[in-house]
């Protein structure tokens, strides 16, 4: 679970905003945003409103009581508000419909969805002498061919360059094709082995190919 600090980290981090900027929009001082960030202070109530109404979020989800989808369906206005998108899912559209990669980075695909994580992956080998468990490991891919092939199989996904996407992914999660520096620096729980029976690996293919049918 995020922390307060972690979850206000990363709401100021999606809107590209330094700590600085993010002091003088809301008139506090930068070292409160510090200490607010690195959960050496807890928000009082009324900088707590300040925050839910700059980022467009309740309380309950800057208190860790609700994930941000959960927000979204508390408070389903919080989407479409006084004729723009929240600032958020603006910025997650931008990454669901891009289709901009960089040539000469490479990417990985990767999926987070009601909490469990996973990509394309490799297989690496076994956890033990048993050889009933395999270890896979994330492996790269080429971009626009994978690009394709997600929104064959799963619908379009996220395109992460930037930090700011990465942020955005973490609330919003699904599917993304996501350069692999930005992967290593800011979401390097994917690059972490995965353990997995093959078994149920291959139960889950094939009842994935049977819903496609």
């Amino acid at each position: 679970m995020k922390t307060q600090g972690q979850i206000l980290k990363n709401l100021r981090s999606s809107l590209a905003l330094s700590q600085e900027a993010l002091a003088e929009e809301l008139g506090m001082s930068i070292k409160s945003i510090q200490r607010y960030e690195t959960d050496k202070s807890k928000p009082d109530t009324y900088a707590l409103v300040k925050f839910a109404t700059y980022f467009d979020v309740s309380t309950d989800y800057l208190l860790g009581l609700l994930s941000y989808e959960g927000d979204l369906k508390e408070k389903p206005n919080i989407i479409f508000r006084d004729g723009k998108y929240n600032a958020f899912y603006s910025h997650y559209l931008k990454c669901i419909r891009s289709t901009a990669v960089d040539k000469d980075s490479e990417y990985y695909w990767v999926r987070s969805e009601d909490g469990i994580i996973g990509g394309q992956t490799m297989w690496v080998g076994y956890v033990d002498e048993t050889c009933t468990l395999d270890v896979r490991r994330l492996r790269t891919v080429v971009p626009m061919l994978a690009l394709a092939e997600c929104i064959r199989i799963c619908g379009r996904p996220m395109i992460l360059n930037e930090v700011e996407d990465a942020m955005v992914y973490r609330m919003y999660g699904g599917h993304a094709i996501v350069k692999k520096e930005i992967c290593e620096r800011y979401l390097p729980e994917f690059l972490e082995d995965f353990i997995c029976d093959p078994k149920e690996e291959f139960d889950k293919i094939s009842r994935f190919i049977e819903g496609m049918n």
